[in-house]
């Protein structure tokens, strides 16, 4: 028997396990807007799929419209969708967003995590360019 009992080892939780997409932060002014109350703040982990907001404030209802301010653009990104707690903030789950403004926030976060953000992108680059992972990854 093994001195390891894998019961005893720490493991992801089954929801980090089963992201595809990584969350990558993102230094950005955001609105998310409810139809009782607006909220407002600075920084979000984002991805293509999902936001995590750094606010504890309540919002009940489950249908939200999350703004953010993305560089290089006059209009704001917006998405709307769904709205679930967790213990350390909000998470906004899209349900609908413009193809224009999918392309912008996939642009920012490459631009700010590198090719690992979109993870079909970071699969073919690494598969057609022969360059080890390494060279891929952007350090900020």
């Amino acid at each position: 028997m093994s001195m390891l009992d894998r019961r005893t080892l720490a493991r992801p939780a089954p929801w980090q396990a089963r992201r595809r997409y990584p969350r990558i932060h993102l230094d950005y002014d955001w609105v998310i807007d409810s139809a009782s109350t607006s909220t407002w703040g600075r920084g979000l982990d984002a991805s293509l799929r999902s936001a995590k907001l750094p606010t504890a404030r309540p919002i009940p209802e489950e249908e939200v419209m999350l703004y953010v301010l993305l560089p290089g653009r006059a209009r704001m990104f917006r998405a709307r969708g769904r709205r679930l707690a967790t213990r350390d903030g909000l998470v906004v789950r899209f349900d609908d967003v413009s193809q224009d403004d999918l392309r912008l926030l996939a642009v920012s976060l490459i631009q700010t995590g590198g090719l690992r953000a979109v993870p079909q992108l970071d699969q073919k680059f690494h598969r057609f360019s022969g360059l080890h992972r390494r060279f891929l990854a952007t350090s900020t």
